[in-house]
């Protein structure tokens, strides 16, 4: 134990706290400390100290995201390679095969639905949690009523058995912000909004914690498989949002 105590220290990381930049949030990172109790039982069975044997539990940063819901957040903290692709539905247009493209390719994503799409929906909404997506809620018939908006947010959770946690917006939307921010919901604005052209534009623009915003039209579903094969072949990782944003760490 006193060799567990003396050395622990340099073993251990402290919490990043999140980054607040006026009405922007950057999310933290959670330290690690030893767990002296857990790493002197594991000593005690090997016989003697054995770094290997150290036992990590996670540190939460002291300013965390959570608790700021009136700031928006457009990107991760880039402590890893994780980018998120998300997608902002709220019609028919070119959704028919996005579930089957993204699992092939094996990029799980998060798709910003709106209420209106979902109620009449309902298989997509599914088949997207089932093929590992994330779905959260756009709007409602594109506007942002609060009782529609609490009734879409029941829906998914019905449907899904999750609890959507953001909001999306492409720029400054005080209406979004304040709904989301009473709902303890956080509001999105994507890092990279790809309207056209998507490869082209993406290419070189490529950050860790990058949230890529792709709109669903005809030439950029033809692209789409190129895009993620660049952002694969890059090095990047693509994760769904709350993936990116949690400030949990992987390793220990």
């Amino acid at each position: 134990m006193k060799q567990i105590k003396e050395k622990s220290s340099s073993q251990e990381e402290k919490a990043i706290d999140a980054k607040i930049d006026n009405n922007y949030l950057i999310p933290g990172y959670n330290g690690l400390a030893v767990n002296l109790e857990e790493s002197f039982k594991k000593m005690k069975n090997y016989g003697s100290y054995n770094e290997s044997l150290l036992v990590f539990e996670e540190v939460t940063p002291t300013i965390s995201i959570d608790d700021y819901y009136d700031k928006y957040i457009s990107s991760g903290n880039g402590m890893s390679s994780n980018i998120a692709l998300v997608f902002p539905i709220n019609n028919d247009s070119y959704t028919e095969n996005i579930n089957e493209l993204l699992k092939e390719l094996n990029a799980p994503s998060t798709f910003f639905i709106d209420g209106e799409y979902i109620d009449e929906n309902t298989k997509f909404v599914i088949e997207s949690i089932k093929n590992n997506n994330e779905v959260e809620l756009l709007s409602y018939a594109k506007e942002y009523d609060e009782l529609l908006f609490r009734g879409s947010i029941d829906k998914i959770k019905t449907l899904t058995s999750t609890t959507p946690k953001y909001c999306y917006a492409t720029y400054d939307n005080e209406e979004v912000l304040t709904l989301c921010s009473k709902l303890s919901m956080h509001t999105i604005i994507p890092t990279l909004n790809l309207n056209n052209n998507i490869y082209s534009k993406a290419k070189g623009n490529l950050r860790s914690g990058s949230i890529i915003s792709v709109n669903l039209t005809k030439n950029n579903i033809s692209e789409l498989k190129v895009l993620i094969n660049y952002i694969k072949q890059r090095g990047f990782n693509l994760v769904t949002l709350d993936t990116l944003l949690n400030e949990a760490r992987n390793e220990k």
